[in-house]
């Protein structure tokens, strides 16, 4: 009799515990799911930020830990410049063209008094991740993308591919822009990235020489237009408004190598870029060091 009622007991205490826990496992379960789901939120809520005046928007955890892809975010919202209202230079003030020896030019005539331009002779789209590209006062060389990073501009006028679709094809040289923008774009997310088609070349000189037409030209701005748009940024076809009706560069702004703008042809691209802006104005430009100072 003993025995079975030892057995008994030991039946009602499993009993009692597979009840128990019938009922509070679920509990448990759901009070886990619950703090798990405030906690995720909480973390949202830390990375809430405003993206303008207007509006808010929540960063995902991707974007708190830094790791984020802001060329990826901005996919498709890219536009080409139209004509606008005339700016008066201080428009520019924030603004760094960066480019090859066509942007030379800015340093070289006195069209561009005020504009703040740096530049490599013979630098392509393959080789501005990896070129040095200017030193700084410091003695600092440094490679387009750190050169632009080291300026923090507001507006950035990028003019690439000359050299590059020279010796090689126009769509390797687009692919090459494209990784360079992804990179620009991410180092810098609040930064305005204008790019520039390239100019036409003069019809003696496509005449004259089998590594770059007309026709190579052409396709390559095609490229840079698509690029910009899907990667959300501007796009300014500076080619335009040098083309002749038969797409070569006017003898009228041509350099005597029928690559590279005469003195009117500085005039002319300094008429479109006052004329072809994303509306606003600055009150910055670059000082003797090399940073952003405000103009008095």
């Amino acid at each position: 009799m003993r025995r079975e009622a030892t057995y008994e007991k030991e039946s009602c205490g499993t009993a009692f515990l597979k009840s128990f826990w019938l009922l509070i496992l679920p509990l448990l379960l759901f009070g886990v799911s619950l703090y798990l789901e405030l906690y995720v939120q909480s973390i949202h809520r830390s990375a809430f930020r405003l993206s303008d005046p207007d509006s808010a928007r929540e960063m995902s955890v991707t974007e708190v830990t830094g790791e984020v892809d802001y060329a990826s975010e901005k996919q498709g919202t890219g536009m080409e410049i139209g004509q606008s209202a005339p700016v008066d230079r201080d428009y520019f003030s924030d603004a760094l063209f960066i480019g090859d020896s066509i942007t030379s030019g800015f340093k070289i005539y006195d069209v561009f008094e005020g504009f703040n331009a740096i530049y490599k002779v013979g630098v392509s789209p393959s080789s501005a991740l990896t070129n040095t590209f200017t030193t700084t006062g410091s003695g600092e060389d440094l490679t387009m993308l750190e050169a632009v990073n080291y300026y923090k501009p507001k507006k950035l006028y990028i003019m690439l591919g000359t050299n590059g679709i020279n010796y090689s094809t126009a769509s390797y040289q687009a692919e090459c822009y494209e990784e360079f923008l992804i990179a620009l774009i991410n180092a810098n997310p609040d930064m305005m990235i204008i790019v520039q088609s390239i100019p036409p070349i003069t019809y003696d000189h496509d005449m004259a020489t089998d590594s770059v037409s007309k026709e190579k030209i052409d396709e390559y701005n095609a490229d840079l237009k698509e690029i910009a748009i899907r990667l959300g940024i501007y796009f300014l076809d500076i080619n335009a408004a040098f083309a002749t009706s038969d797409g070569y560069l006017s003898s009228d702004y041509a350099a005597p190598d029928g690559v590279h703008f005469s003195y009117t042809g500085y005039q002319k691209w300094y008429d479109y870029l006052i004329t072809h802006t994303v509306q606003g104005s600055s009150i910055y430009s670059l000082n003797d060091f090399g940073y952003l100072s405000i103009n008095e």
